[in-house]
């Protein structure tokens, strides 16, 4: 965790955040001696090449090639001491404290110093040998030169005054030998202002160079005292550690200062923390809403926000104020809370979904039950009547009510074996659904042409509902492909459809039956009648067996409520479907859909 400032017991101080670290790992004054070193080489070589050139045509070229030169090797001189002071990967390690150039050195090393600093010096100095040969204006611009590298010298080698002093006398001797050789008044004058210039730098050099030695000293003092307050607040936030994350920040939402559990629950990198980082952005990267703080600001303590990170992680937010005024989040791990109040949501909903279907399940049964009631009773009613005509016809006949050749008992006849039919009806439709639920419905497949069964089952359905030729009207293209398919099941199909279209439509109302090829290459045979239809809520309880939508239809419609359920049962046994269009006072539509796989091509059709 990174260390950072709080208030100070003895001054009751809170420091700036840019004074809340010191890396004690690169100090100061190493790396910025080494930036002055390349500085002052290129400085020189480039102060020198401009001096070149302006003085070009007023000196020897000769004279003016060769000085450059010697700048140009101590420049060279000068980046190869920069070089040699480099940091390197392999030194200082991490727990050894770096190279300081203004620490004592081996004596070789100061002696070396200050010979390079002596010689750059005289190579800038041997240039008051040109004087005499130089107009006033460039003797002026020499001693600018001149003077500038003396100025300039004194704070650049404060690290090392012996190297400054050498520097220094080595460009102001030659030239203070200049003026004396003048032999004026103007001359004596000149060499005395050089020397006490020469006098104030060195001296300047030496003030500097205890300036530096006295701040090397504080910045060590201050990072083993910042080392000791970060080893005193490691201890404080060890104390801190909980499940709680907190991290304190001013008024511009800057951080000052957080525990470990802060940036470890926000998955953030501990090291890149920093005092006066913005807080903000840190929240809004671990997934917490942008503007938390102004919300947390207005939170009442009990409607505290629970947020999830981006991370996973679960926590509740909270906003404190410190007794100075900074502000604090507080942020409390409750992943492991809304694990368990997430697993009791989950087992309540399955409670409430097993209750939902335990009770779906009971209004079935109930349902089922009371279907089952009701088809027991209807299929007494249905049952009684044609065995009651049988049972009365037979016993006029069998008594010869009317005679022994009464032309009536021929009609009687009729009706008893009318009623007998209606009765096979009955009990093939119940044989047919105890087939469907005990799974035994086996296929004679063979190829049905649609068009004869359509017609059969069309001209079976109207005398059994007492409907005349015009009452059903087939719609059949000219080539439809004949169906693989069980006869007696499709013939069951259609008959049990047009007999229920005929039963819920007026008299005078046609029923449609027709058949047809889809897009997909599926067989849908469909019933369309004109009469009550069927609310929306109904339309699938109509297809379930014993199912009659009102006890006062099966007495007006008459049926035990089975054969609807039996096309869908039949159908599903070809891995077809049922579907129905219809609303009420409008009419009914019902398909039968078999699949593709059962469209035989015409050359099976067995014609």
């Amino acid at each position: 965790m990174s260390v950072t400032d709080q208030n100070s017991a003895a001054t009751g101080r809170r420091a700036a955040p840019s004074e809340l670290v010191l890396d004690a790992a690169r100090p100061p004054f190493p790396s910025g001696f080494r930036q002055i070193l390349l500085i002052n080489a290129i400085a020189t070589l480039f102060c020198a090449s401009v001096i070149c050139l302006l003085l070009w045509r007023q000196t020897m070229a000769d004279w003016i090639a060769g000085w450059w030169l010697l700048h140009l090797l101590a420049t060279s001189l000068i980046l190869i001491d920069w070089y040699s002071r480099r940091p390197r990967a392999d030194a200082p390690q991490p727990d050894t404290p770096p190279v300081d150039p203004a620490a004592p050195r081996p004596r070789w090393r100061a002696v070396t110093d200050v010979a390079l600093a002596a010689f750059c010096g005289l190579v800038w100095g041997i240039s008051a040998t040109a004087m005499p040969q130089l107009d006033d204006t460039a003797r002026m611009l020499l001693v600018a030169v001149a003077a500038g590298m003396i100025g300039g010298s004194a704070a650049a080698l404060a690290l090392m005054p012996l190297a400054g002093a050498a520097f220094i006398l080595g460009i102001a001797l030659p030239f203070a030998a200049y003026f004396l050789t003048m032999d004026t008044l103007i001359g004596y004058g000149l060499a005395g202002l050089t020397i006490g210039y020469v006098g104030a730098m060195v001296a300047a050099n030496h003030v500097v160079n205890g300036i530096v030695v006295r701040n090397k000293r504080l910045h060590r003092e201050n990072i083993a005292l910042y080392d000791r307050i970060g080893a005193a607040r490691s201890e404080l936030l060890d104390i801190a550690e909980s499940s709680e994350a907190f991290a304190f920040f001013d008024g511009a939402g800057r951080l000052l200062v957080w525990n470990r559990r802060f940036p470890a629950l926000l998955g953030i990198d501990a090291p890149s923390l920093r005092p006066g980082t913005a807080l903000p952005p840190l929240l809004s990267d671990a997934g917490l809403p942008v503007g938390l703080l102004k919300r947390l600001e207005s939170a009442a303590p009990d409607s505290l926000p629970v947020l999830k990170l981006a991370n996973g992680h679960w926590v509740r937010a909270g906003l404190r104020r410190s007794g100075q005024g900074d502000r604090v989040v507080v942020l409390v791990d409750i992943t492991e809370q809304q694990a368990v109040a997430a697993a009791l949501r989950d087992q309540n909903e399955r409670l409430a979904e097993l209750f939902r279907e335990v009770s779906e399940a009971r209004d079935v049964a109930l349902r089922a039950n009371h279907a089952k009631s009701g088809f027991l009773a209807n299929m007494s009613h249905e049952m009684r009547t044609p065995l009651n005509a049988i049972i009365g016809f037979s016993d006029i006949i069998r008594h010869q009510m009317f005679g022994e050749q009464s032309p009536k008992y021929r009609d009687y006849a009729e009706d008893i074996h009318g009623s007998g039919q209606h009765l096979l009806g009955i009990l093939d439709d119940i044989l047919d659904l105890a087939r469907i639920e005990a799974s035994r419905i086996v296929l004679d497949e063979q190829p049905v042409q649609l068009a004869g069964e359509i017609a059969t089952c069309a001209r079976l359905a109207g005398q059994q509902f007492g409907r005349g030729a015009g009452s059903i009207i087939p719609q059949l293209p000219d080539r439809l492909p004949p169906l693989h398919a069980d006869a007696r099941l499709v013939r069951q199909i259609l008959i049990n459809l047009i007999g229920s279209a005929l039963k819920f439509s007026p008299p005078g109302l046609p029923v449609e039956v027709g058949a047809q090829r889809n897009t997909e290459g599926e067989i849908e045979l469909w019933v369309r009648d004109h009469g009550i239809g069927f609310a929306p809520a109904d339309q699938a309880r109509i297809f379930e067996p014993f199912e009659q939508l009102e006890l006062q239809r099966s007495r007006r419609f008459g049926g035990l409520g089975l054969g609807l359920s039996l096309v869908r049962a039949f159908v599903a046994a070809h891995q077809g479907r049922v579907a129905i269009d219809s609303q009420p006072g409008r009419g009914t539509r019902i398909t039968a859909v078999f699949p593709a796989a059962r469209t035989l091509p015409p050359s099976e059709s067995g014609v």
